[in-house]
């Protein structure tokens, strides 16, 4: 093909919206990939960054039977662009500035990339672009998948945790999951970053990192079944002499004098996958552990997200970057992100899941209600049966007492005929209802 010579950066890094955005990104390697994303996005649409958001303003100003919804339509073009005219271009001659055409169209896991990366520019503004149903971007082909959790598949974290060597790779599993937290930033965790959370007893956690991969600050939660076994993992510690200050490292190796790295939580990770049944020892022929660290923790933003969890949040979360929102949710935010989580805890938790939980008190309150009645009406049962007992008793005595007279009255006549014959019936029922006296047990 024709070489070509560069032209020069016709982007204005300097515009005011484009300088406050990358203002936001700390991360050499994020910057690079934002400028170069942002740089393609120019091209395409011809317009500067300032000029880009004052449109969006404008549109969301509008009626809402009037919007034209200008922002989700550019990132849907931008996405068929990038997908089949996008020109690849590299340099040639020894870094003279001469450039060659390779191709068009970039894989689909690239393009999503960038439309995600300038997702993250639009968002830095307050405006949220919601790409789903009919407008939602087709999924890139990825040859190893990953294992993605939907809230029924919750029993494999908690084969994974069942199948844990040690309360340390338990609890692993559950910051992991629970927290959305990746490897590096797991093994950076100190003491320090729970011992406050943990001497309150609170519920959920809160972890306070800095991602390493990408130096962002941010902050995530834990439920009840990683505060749990983080608790278990410090007392077995604690149990061998190993002492915590907030200076040492909150998982150690197995000999507890070294921080644990990525590469052993990695090679648990896929010994806990075997064991618990979800691959093979070879794994199926893959170097690739479909049900690594990074499963758990895109099945945690996954369970968020489609839970209603707003995509920012759920970002700010997973410690990717948010914009100048990263503030409100460490600040003003903060105690709505808690309850976010805590009313969603449920679908992360492995032991008592919190909708079948206020299921069953409320099954059991029902059952405690319905004994109580029936204890209630056993009492009211027994009292009655008590007062007839006694109205049979005053019954016989009445009988007994007026019968015997009678009886005598009788034998004065006993001599005649009749009187024999009355004397007779008298007796036999007199039998007879001491029987039914002592058959009704009343003199008990």
């Amino acid at each position: 093909m024709v070489g070509t010579k560069m032209k020069n950066d016709s982007v204005d890094w300097n515009d005011p919206a484009l300088a406050r955005w990358i203002g936001t990104i700390s991360n050499p390697k994020t910057m690079k990939n934002c400028k170069t994303a942002f740089r393609i996005y120019a091209q395409f649409t011809g317009k500067t960054a300032s000029e880009l958001i004052d449109e969006a303003i404008e549109d969301f100003k509008r009626d809402p039977r009037e919007r034209q919804d200008i922002v989700l339509k550019r990132l849907i073009g931008f996405y068929n662009w990038l997908k089949t005219d996008y020109v690849r271009r590299k340099a040639v001659g020894g870094g003279n500035g001469e450039v060659i055409e390779v191709g068009k169209g970039i894989a689909g896991r690239s393009c999503l990339l960038r439309v995600n990366i300038i997702r993250g520019f639009y968002s830095t503004f307050d405006i949220t672009v919601r790409m789903k149903g009919k407008n939602k971007l087709p999924k890139a082909k990825v040859e190893n998948k990953r294992m993605v959790f939907k809230p029924e598949d919750v029993w494999k974290v908690k084969a994974l945790v069942d199948h844990g060597r040690t309360t340390r790779d338990r609890a692993i599993v559950l910051f992991h999951f629970q927290g959305g937290l990746d490897v590096s930033t797991l093994c950076s965790l100190d003491y320090g970053d729970i011992k406050e959370g943990l001497e309150k007893n609170e519920h959920p956690l809160k972890i306070e990192p800095m991602r390493v991969k990408t130096g962002v600050e941010f902050y995530t939660f834990v439920g009840q079944d990683a505060i749990d076994a983080i608790k278990a993992y410090l007392a077995d510690m604690k149990s061998r002499d190993i002492e915590f200050t907030n200076r040492t490292p909150l998982f150690l190796q197995d000999r507890g004098k070294e921080r644990l790295k990525t590469n052993n939580i990695q090679t648990m990770m896929k010994d806990l996958a075997v064991r618990s049944g979800f691959v093979t020892e070879g794994n199926n022929g893959n170097g690739f552990n479909p049900l690594g660290t990074h499963s758990l923790r895109e099945s945690f933003g996954s369970l968020m997200i489609n839970s209603g969890v707003p995509d920012s949040i759920v970002d700010f979360w997973l410690g990717h970057e948010v914009g100048d929102m990263a503030s409100a949710y460490k600040q003003t935010q903060f105690e709505n992100l808690r309850q976010m989580y805590l009313d969603r805890e449920h679908l992360l938790s492995i032991s008592a899941p919190k909708g079948e939980s206020e299921k069953t008190k409320a099954e059991v309150k029902e059952v405690k209600d319905d004994l109580y009645q029936l204890h209630f009406e056993n009492k009211q049962m027994k009292q009655e049966i008590k007062s007839l007992k006694d109205q049979i008793g005053n019954m016989y005595e009445f009988v007994h007492k007026n019968l015997d007279p009678m009886l005598d009255l009788i034998d004065e006549i006993s001599n005649t005929p009749e009187g024999v014959e009355l004397l007779k019936k008298l007796n036999a029922k007199k039998q007879a209802i001491q029987e039914e006296y002592d058959r009704s047990g009343t003199g008990d």
